[in-house]
């Protein structure tokens, strides 16, 4: 694996990220030697739902909107801003993407290539085990945070069934 040098500014910057915060700086230069800078405008297509997930996307400015649904009946599930990662889930296997992604601004990224960033995880485990640790967080939190929104919007009118596999309501 080759690393690029002179990545003190992207270090400083993946210091606040959602997934690396705590890292030590160590850690963090190896991961900022994975990334590229990368400019979006409003609209830019970043990602589709349930298409692979082959590049993890660290918003530096601007806002993503994450939605769900065909585009014509799309709903926002939430917005992605500075120092957070999308799509958390193609970091899992399958590196599947669970919602559209589009710059409802524009923008900056860094981009890291998930098989890259999975080659870092294997070499330095400290790495992978904070990493997926920080995103079973992540994804637990909008997990909850989903549930109680349908709670919310539903109260008695929905039920969920427990005779499939994946808990479809």
């Amino acid at each position: 694996m080759v690393y690029k040098t002179g990545v003190r500014h992207v270090t400083n910057f993946l210091q606040e990220v959602d997934i690396l915060r705590g890292l030590s700086e160590r850690h963090l230069d190896r991961i900022s030697a994975l990334c590229e800078e990368t400019d979006f405008i409003k609209g830019d297509n970043l990602g589709d739902q349930d298409a692979p997930g082959h590049k993890i996307y660290i918003v530096r400015s601007g806002e993503v909107k994450a939605t769900t649904g065909a585009k014509d009946k799309s709903l926002v599930v939430r917005a992605v801003r500075e120092c957070e990662t999308f799509p958390v889930a193609a970091l899992f296997d399958p590196p599947i993407q669970i919602t559209n992604a589009r710059a409802a601004t524009d923008g900056t990224a860094f981009t890291i290539p998930r098989v890259q960033l999975i080659e870092l995880c294997e070499l330095e485990p400290r790495i992978g085990l904070h990493i997926y640790r920080a995103a079973c967080r992540i994804l637990v939190s909008r997990y909850r945070h989903t549930l109680n929104r349908l709670a919310d919007e539903h109260s008695d009118n929905i039920e969920l069934s427990f005779n499939r596999t994946g808990g479809e309501l």
